[in-house]
């Protein structure tokens, strides 16, 4: 009988993704090993289809994945985040030989989303599409095999080593500092036309915030662990406590709205990410004030945790891009436009 993913996935955290967690931050070094590994036991193909050899999971399973990882190392669980975000695109609309790619473990995507005025130029030219333009805060940038490449409400499947597709500078930032988050440039990128999927970013965000809310929880409770015994108020670390499990409950109910496509589905996701990045730096902030020096100190993992939530929190969307998102839905407004 196969082993069941969590228990896969939690040999390869003992055996790589743990080990190398700090190394990784400390030395901005993307987690190449740890995404090899991923893929060995299936992780990478968790979201695809089980006719294309994939894992068959559903958002409820990835998102556990994704908070798993980020309690160990936030770079690793964004890289494999975006990866899940594009993968809900290649599985929609991808031609197999890419799907199959992908749940064999061999073909690591990402998300091109870029911040609101990244969107980029695209032409049709005969059969082909035109792709031109820059994307900021892209993880995996230079490092991931394809990229789903966000214009406006459409997006444009782009293979890594298409011509005219290259990576910025190095990114060396406050947290996150594996994931490889830079800028994508697109210098006349030529792809076929069906490699244009008019709605794409109805597949990507809705996954893209879910898992964003889940890796904010990661992050929550591995610094909650990190503290344990070294806060001294208990009155203080309950009401925190709360404050986690209250988030959990929310990440839940978002998870079955997008899951179950119920109406309000969209605006719970934009609200579940802003939700998780605030409470994550929040209760980062107060875990760090209550503990004193002890808590910055490299030996122990609420620092980094801590500067992942913050980088976390900044990125595409940004706090206020999610709340113009309640705002349009609550005047009837279509959100992801």
């Amino acid at each position: 009988m196969a082993l069941d993913h969590t228990v896969l996935l939690g040999s390869v955290v003992e055996s790589t993704i743990a080990p190398q967690a700090d190394q990784v931050d400390r030395a901005g070094r993307f987690p190449r090993s740890a995404v090899t590994a991923l893929g060995e036991i299936g992780l990478l193909g968790l979201a695809s289809a089980t006719a294309v050899g994939g894992g068959g999971a559903g958002l409820a399973e990835t998102a556990r994945v994704i908070e798993r990882l980020a309690g160990v190392c936030g770079s690793t669980a964004m890289v494999l985040l975006t990866h899940y975000a594009a993968t809900a695109v290649v599985e929609a609309h991808g031609p197999p030989s890419l799907r199959g790619a992908i749940a064999r473990g061999e073909h690591l995507a990402t998300l091109a989303l870029g911040e609101p005025g990244d969107r980029g130029a695209v032409t049709r030219t005969g059969g082909a599409v035109v792709l031109e333009g820059t994307k900021t805060w892209v993880t995996a940038a230079g490092e991931a095999d394809s990229y789903v490449w966000c214009c406006g409400s459409a997006a444009v499947l782009v293979g890594g080593d298409t011509p005219g597709l290259r990576a910025g500078a190095p990114f060396d930032g406050l947290g996150l500092r594996g994931c490889a988050a830079t800028s994508m440039t697109a210098d006349r990128v030529e792809v076929p036309a069906d490699a244009v999927v008019a709605e794409g970013l109805d597949h990507a965000l809705p996954v893209f915030l879910v898992l964003g809310a889940a890796f904010s929880l990661g992050l929550t409770e591995a610094m909650l662990a990190d503290t344990a015994g070294r806060v001294p108020e208990s009155r203080e670390l309950a009401a925190l406590r709360a404050r986690a499990d209250l988030l959990r409950v929310f990440c839940d109910d978002t998870v079955a709205a997008v899951a179950g496509g119920r109406g309000d589905a969209r605006v719970r996701a934009a609200q579940a990410r802003l939700a998780g990045a605030e409470t994550a730096t929040e209760i980062g902030d107060r875990l760090l004030r209550l503990c004193g020096f002890a808590a910055v100190r490299k030996e122990l993992a609420v620092e980094r945790h801590y500067r992942d939530a913050l980088t976390a929190r900044v990125m595409t969307p940004t706090g206020e891009t999610l709340q113009e998102f309640g705002g349009q839905d609550a005047v009837g407004q279509p959100l992801f436009r």
